[in-house]
């Protein structure tokens, strides 16, 4: 066993792990590539948050906000809400819209001061 194979120069044959994402792909390959750069874009659309006049914070802290978004709330508070309910699902495996919908329950999202949203707690009436 050599614990430094030779690439021949072939660096991107083997699958890397993306630092900023976490995916799995091999750089070498086309569809991974376009595949890789894909999700970095769906990340980065569905979880960034400019912000609006009437949000509702419940906190805020050195390193950002907690924002509520509940069900009467305007129609684009409720679309980021699903928006970013739909890449958390994405992300733990479960199939598409089968986790909680926007519009039965209260979603708190932590945004950073980048304006990034970096956590998400759902809550639904038992």
């Amino acid at each position: 066993w050599n614990p430094f194979p030779q690439d021949a120069g072939q660096r991107e044959l083997g699958a890397v792990q993306c630092r900023s994402c976490g995916m799995l792909y091999a750089p070498g390959i086309p569809e991974d590539r376009l595949q890789h750069l894909r999700h970095h874009r769906r990340l980065r659309e569905g979880l960034r948050y400019l912000g609006w006049k009437q949000e509702r914070v419940v906190a805020e802290f050195w390193d950002g906000k907690i924002v509520l978004i509940l069900p009467g709330d305007p129609k684009y508070a409720v679309k980021k809400a699903a928006q970013v309910l739909e890449i958390v699902d994405s992300e733990l495996g479960f199939p598409s819209g089968s986790g909680a919908a926007p519009e039965q329950s209260r979603i708190y999202l932590f945004i950073n001061p980048g304006k990034a949203v970096l956590g998400c707690l759902v809550a639904q009436p038992v």
